[in-house]
Formats: structure tokens, C-alpha cells, sequence
């Protein structure tokens, strides 16, 4: 395989009620972190087009959530097909913005298809239910009703995969959307909005923004027109968004970080365990929230893991994702190479032993080498500080409680994986570790027909599933009772 750079286009402006329009606040530069050479710009809104954003998706609700959920979704599967037909160029563009492999941003663009079309199949479906009245002839009825205007703001790791999740649900629902994307991955969202456009998507229904970050999402959610507030990002962005929401009572679905253990038993297959969570340990540079992160493994076992693990570690080659063989990709910017490289250097002076990696590449981009680190005390900051990158920490335990309690002890409580054969184990781990994202012998993916909420930390609220369309509509409760029958039908 092989990657067109040619059809990729890494500029991008805002979609205002159906409109291309430059944004007239200055630019920003598109940088491809594999190597820090500069592929396009990006436009930034004033507060009067965010303010035309917003105007826009509450003139065209009444409109859009008057559609059938049937022709809701036909919107979304057509763009699912649109995104299919034209792969090359999303994989070409996700790649070039957030420094992934080829490997890497198939796979990302293969889930949006799928999440489109998984969102546009059950608009159709979403329905009301009917309960017994308290009364002889009565009944309830609990109606699903679309929200209004939403906001919907991504991070830059996964841009095509947040944005379908986000967009395909608050669409589903019958929602209009003012989207703030991600400066650092905006040919991704401007690519993914360009094709519901082309699939029909009414003007005005979803509505593109870029700028500075607090000044946007200050301004979305101060308006009374924001009903829901969808957010995927770091938890302290995060925390300040959910304060930002609460005077107006805005709903919000926050996904925030993650620091994902991994639970190695005394009775795992090594091999196994390396197998399933190396590639997703290293895949994107690390730089997911479910990404395997701290390995708590059995005393019996700790060896033989640091050992494989370091090995898998190893295999891996560095490069940009167009290089041919490249398996690892870069990180986001120098700041997180930085922050990388700060986790590390405590960790070592907190007992932990580099056994490889550890160092930022030298080499044009972004890049830091592929890190495991054996046996760093309780009291190393990476333990409890999502490193977000390519870097891996073992731990050992002797108990089950140990291993429970080293587990829960970081503030994040989004995934967690669990190796074992035993039933009995695997019962104590899913009732006391905390985690809303439990992988047993394998990955815990998040998939579009699944609900997946964060705990602690990682946030509140669900995407994926039914329940992630139902947090964009409010259930309305009609209790009935038949009127009385006029004298002359009688």
C-alpha cells in the first residue's frame, strides 16, 4: 500500500449555514508531525461567525428535527458511502495532520465509515415506548425529543473516528451541530463535514468552526441556544468545560483521559498478552485513552513480560507514515515530547530501569522511541499522569488485592485489561477494579453499536449505542387518558 499525498488538501476554513467562508481571525499553520514541515492553514472564527454558527443550527432545527429518523439516516449512510469511495484521500489527510501510519489511519477511517453508517441505520430506529396507564384506558408514553442545537468539540488524535461518533449520533437524534474541531487536525473535520454536505446534509445542519479554544468554547456555552455540549479531550479542558456549562444547565457527554491497566495473573500467557496489547500500546504513537498503559503483572510472570515486552518495543520501526515499513509514527508536537520526556526522567529517579527507548529521535518531526520501564516506585508521577505516548511502565504484585489496588490507584478510570484463565478472578477484577471499559484476554474496543462512558476522571456521560443518540434527546413523558365520548356518538 501506499499513500497518494496529491489528493490530500490540509487547508481548511469554516461551514457557516452551508457556506465555505474564511475565517477572519487570522490562521494557523497545519503542521504533519512527522516532519514539522508545514501542509496547509487553517482559518480561525471572530465571535461574530461563531455567533452566525450558532444562529444557524437554532434557525434550521425546527426543520431537520422534523425529518423522519429514516431520512435523517439516509443523510449518514450516504456519507459513510461518500467517505468509503474517497479513503485514499482521508487516509492521506489524517495521516499528514496527526503524524499516524498508514496502518494507523486506515483503520481510523474504516471505524468512521463504519460509525456513520452504524448512527444513520438507527435513526430510523429510534422510538418511542408505551406503558400501562394507572387508570382503566390510560397509557404513558416516553417519546425521545431531539435536544435542539448542540456543541460539539474533538480532540486531534482521532478526528475522523470523534467526529462521526459525535456528529452521527447528534445527527441521528434529530440535533443541529456547531462543531469546533481541532486546530491541529482540521482537513480531517473540514473532509468529514465536506462529504455530509455532499450527502445532502441541509445548510445550516452542521456548522464548522476553528479558533482559539477558551474564547469558542466560552462563547457556545454562554448561549442559550447550546443545549448539549459533547466533548472528547484532556480531563482538565474537560473539567473546565463541565464549570463553563453549569450556570446555563447545558448537558454535557465528556470522554477524558485514560491510563489503562493491564492485570497480568500468575496463570496468563505471556506471549498472549504481549500479542494482543503491544500494537495497541504503541499504535498511534500511544496517543489513545485506552491505550495499555501500566503493566501489573504476577511476580511469577514480571520477567518474562519486562523481557517480551521490551522486545516488541524494539521491533517496532520509526518513521513517517508514507516510509515503507514504518509500524511507529510521531506524536502530536514538541510539548508532548517534553511531557514524555519529564515522565520519564522521574520515573528513573523514582527506581524505575529504561530497559529500552527513552529518548526523543533525532530526526526531523516529532518522535520519541518506543519505552518500557520496569519497576518504578508508587511515587512516579507516570503512574498516576496519562504519558500519552508510546511509553509502557511494569509493575509487580504478589495478591489479587495488590494488583486491584495498584490498578485503581491512578485517577482515571476509562479502560482495563485482564489476563487470566480463572473465572473466579475474573469476577473479583470486573466488580472492584474501576473501570468502565473491562478487556478479558483481549482489547476492549469502542465500537459504534456499544455504549462506553468514562468513570472518575475519564468523564461522564455515554457515546456509542442507543444510548448515545438517546444523550442528545430528552425523553418526554405523555400520559393520556381518552376524553369523554360526545351524547350523539354514543
Amino acid at each position: 500500500m501506499s499513500v497518494d499525498q496529491a489528493s490530500a488538501r490540509m487547508s481548511a476554513d469554516l461551514f457557516v449555514d452551508g457556506w465555505w467562508t474564511a475565517g477572519r481571525a487570522g490562521t494557523l499553520e497545519n503542521v504533519d508531525p512527522g516532519n514539522g514541515q508545514v501542509v496547509g492553514t487553517v482559518s480561525l472564527a471572530t465571535a461574530g461567525q461563531v455567533a452566525e454558527a450558532i444562529a444557524a443550527a437554532e434557525n434550521v432545527f425546527p426543520a431537520w428535527s422534523g425529518l423522519t429518523g429514516a431520512a435523517r439516516g439516509d443523510v449518514l449512510r450516504r456519507a459513510a458511502g461518500l467517505l468509503a469511495e474517497r479513503t485514499e484521500e482521508a487516509v492521506a489527510t489524517i495521516l499528514l495532520e496527526t503524524g499516524k501510519t498508514e496502518a494507523d489511519a486506515r483503520g481510523e477511517i474504516g471505524r468512521a465509515v463504519q460509525t456513520l453508517r452504524w448512527n444513520g441505520e438507527q435513526a430510523g430506529r429510534i422510538q418511542a415506548s408505551v406503558f400501562p396507564g394507572v387508570v382503566a384506558g390510560s397509557r404513558r408514553t416516553s417519546v425521545p425529543a431531539p435536544l435542539g442545537a448542540v456543541a460539539v468539540v474533538t480532540a486531534w488524535n482521532f478526528p475522523a473516528v470523534l467526529a462521526t461518533r459525535k456528529l452521527g449520533a447528534a445527527l441521528a437524534a434529530g440535533c443541529t451541530v456547531v462543531f469546533k474541531a481541532s486546530e491541529f487536525a482540521p482537513a480531517t473535520a473540514r473532509l468529514i463535514v465536506e462529504l455530509l454536505a455532499e450527502a445532502g446534509l441541509p445548510a445550516g445542519v452542521v456548522n464548522l468552526v476553528f479558533g482559539d479554544p477558551r474564547a469558542v468554547s466560552e462563547q457556545l456555552t454562554s448561549s442559550p441556544a447550546i443545549k448539549a455540549l459533547s466533548f472528547t479531550g484532556s480531563t482538565a479542558v474537560g473539567k473546565a468545560l463541565a464549570a463553563q456549562a453549569a450556570p446555563n444547565l447545558i448537558r454535557t457527554v465528556l470522554e477524558l483521559g485514560g491510563h489503562a491497566p493491564v492485570l497480568v495473573m500468575a496463570d496468563a500467557d505471556v506471549d498472549h498478552v504481549v500479542a494482543v496489547t503491544a500494537g495497541a500500546k504503541f499504535g498511534s504513537a500511544g496517543q489513545s485513552c485506552v491505550a495499555p498503559t501500566r503493566y501489573i503483572v504476577h511476580e511469577s510472570r514480571y520477567q518474562d513480560l519486562v523481557a517480551k515486552l521490551t522486545a516488541a518495543a524494539e521491533a517496532h520501526v520509526l518513521g513517517h507514515g508514507t516510509e515503507e515499513g514504518v509500524t511507529l509514527g510521531a506524536v502530536a508536537d514538541q510539548r508532548r515530547v517534553d511531557a514524555l520526556v519529564r515522565l520519564v526522567r522521574d520515573a528513573v529517579e523514582q527506581g524505575g530501569t529504561i530497559t529500552t527507548g527513552g529518548r526523543q529521535v533525532d530526526r526531523d518531526g516529532f518522535f520519541f522511541e518506543p519505552t518500557v520501564i520496569a519497576g518504578p516506585s508508587a511515587d512516579a508521577g507516570i503512574l498516576s499522569e496519562e504519558p500519552f505516548g508510546p511509553v509502557a511502565t511494569v509493575s509487580s504484585f504478589s495478591t489479587v488485592d495488590e494488583a486491584i489496588d495498584a490498578a485503581n490507584a491512578a485517577p482515571y478510570a476509562f479502560a482495563a485489561y485482564l489476563f487470566t484463565d480463572s473465572l473466579r478472578i475474573r469476577d473479583e477484577v470486573a466488580r472492584r477494579v474501576n473501570a468502565s471499559n473491562l478487556g478479558v484476554n483481549q482489547l476492549a474496543p469502542s465500537l459504534p453499536d456499544v455504549p462506553l462512558g468514562g468513570l472518575g476522571n475519564s468523564g461522564y456521560g455515554y457515546e456509542g449505542g442507543l444510548e448515545g443518540i438517546l444523550a442528545f434527546t430528552q425523553l418526554r413523558l405523555i400520559s393520556e387518558t381518552p376524553g369523554k365520548v360526545p351524547d350523539d356518538r354514543r
